[in-house]
């Protein structure tokens, strides 16, 4: 019998009715296909609730791969990583998991002490939403942002119930992520009651701005795959990017996530997205692609001159044809790494 950890099982989106479903037909059809993923020496889930659930159930043979864990961190690390590599996960689920994460490291004061000096005097205090910016391409800020959201979520679940925070992960509660963090503030401080009345007004509100928005909505301008030039103007996130080119590769209703040589973006306003014409968009990509591999490993050596070259690649003012100089260069940090 496998052990089931509410908080580990709290980290993974729940199904829809219909998919529970369909996973249900296809496990009874075609057998439990993919093994569960268990803590060794635990017993515990980590992947593969719903399939043990129905499988269980419904008498269904499964297979289990055991992966060892140092601890409940190192879990917690496992289950988020592996739920953010999956390509149909929300941004608020995606929020979710990385504020966990950053939660976790914030709170565990030894896992944010590490590298020895020579000497052995001291420690380095290493910044854990730096640390998992640069692991998750995004900025320090977005992590932080990401803890304040999850905190709010786990307070709701805690006053409302766990559907108003599947609902909200799921895009289907109609709040946006400034509406969560107040309903939370709410909930936390004036109590349940309240804090349900509000979530009731919130849902059911149609003001001015709203209708104005319903009846005349103004389309956003780019589209995913579009190569586009940063202009940060008052945005200070993107002032070390500006002049960057970048790859649009999620439209929101009003701003897009895009994609540098660096980092990744989740919410641009379309005015800091300046257009770029007569560029081969796949083959943009694909140089992106080239720069973001290379950036990683150039970042852990620590190499000035190379991240130097990096900046001024990703500034070229056509990234899908670079010239033959450009392209040696590119090609010598390639055969470096």
């Amino acid at each position: 019998m496998l052990q089931i950890d509410s908080e580990f099982k709290n980290l993974i989106p729940p199904l829809s009715s219909e998919e529970k479903l369909q996973l249900e037909a296809n496990l009874k059809e075609f057998g439990c296909l993919d093994p569960l993923i268990v803590w060794q020496g635990e017993n515990i889930l980590l992947d593969g609730h719903n399939r043990y659930e129905i499988c269980t159930r419904e008498q269904i043979p499964y297979k289990i791969v055991e992966i060892e864990i140092g601890d409940r961190e190192a879990a917690i690390c496992w289950i988020a990583n592996h739920q953010l590599g999956r390509r149909n996960i929300t941004p608020e689920v995606a929020s979710y998991l990385r504020g966990k994460r950053y939660l976790n490291l914030k709170g565990d004061r030894t896992g944010n002490l590490k590298q020895n000096s020579p000497n052995g005097n001291y420690f380095r205090s290493v910044d854990a939403a730096k640390s998992l910016a640069e692991q998750y391409k995004v900025t320090d800020r977005t992590i932080r942002n990401d803890a304040l959201f999850t905190e709010a979520l786990d307070t709701l679940e805690q006053s409302l119930g766990d559907e108003v925070k599947h609902s909200i992960l799921a895009r289907n509660s109609g709040l946006t992520k400034k509406d969560v963090l107040s309903l939370a503030k709410v909930a936390d401080e004036e109590g349940q009651e309240v804090a349900q009345k509000l979530l009731s007004m919130k849902q059911n509100k149609s003001d001015i701005v709203q209708q104005i928005k319903d009846k005349k909505p103004v389309p956003n301008p780019h589209f995913v795959g579009e190569v586009c030039r940063i202009t940060p103007k008052a945005d200070p996130d993107l002032k070390p990017f500006s002049g960057c080119w970048c790859i649009v590769y999620q439209i929101n209703l009003h701003s897009c996530g895009i994609k540098t040589w660096k980092v990744d973006f989740e919410t641009v306003k379309p005015e800091n997205l300046e257009r770029t014409y007569g560029v081969e968009e796949n083959a943009a990509s694909r140089n992106c692609d080239r720069l973001r591999c290379l950036a990683n490993k150039v970042h852990s050596d620590y190499e000035a001159t190379y991240t130097a070259v990096l900046e001024v690649l990703g500034k070229v003012k056509n990234p899908s044809s670079l010239t033959q100089r450009q392209e040696r260069l590119l090609t010598f940090l390639e055969g470096e790494y």
